[in-house]
């Protein structure tokens, strides 16, 4: 089964959301374009709160380096249950240091 990372506005737009992954890729909207071959006509639509369709989200997911199940349930396109979809651990800057061992001794568990 897949992994959904735990994003901390649910209830964001996809445009929101879109803004950032640039934002943590330290990527802008151009370099999104290039690598999906989208127009700033497009990136507009979203703004405005349009939705992408299947295939434009397929292209932001490769573009990302995510999984394209990930990004369609982001843009609210499928379910995380139709994707069959789990959260994935929290944000280790939520955790107390003892929840933070706890989770790296269990990833360090998993890569033995």
């Amino acid at each position: 089964m897949a992994r959904v990372t735990t994003d901390e506005s649910a209830g964001s737009t996809w445009w929101e959301w879109v803004e950032r992954q640039l934002e943590d890729r330290a990527m802008t909207p151009a370099v999104l374009g290039e690598r999906t071959g989208l127009d700033r006509s497009c990136f507009t639509r979203w703004r405005k709160g349009e939705r992408p369709t299947m295939d434009t989200a397929r292209l932001v997911a490769r573009a990302f380096g995510m999984s394209p199940l990930e990004v369609m349930v982001k843009a609210h396109l499928i379910s995380a249950e139709e994707a069959g979809l789990r959260a994935a651990a929290p944000d280790p800057s939520t955790l107390t240091d003892q929840q933070l061992l706890a989770e790296l001794g269990r990833r360090l568990k998993r890569t033995r």
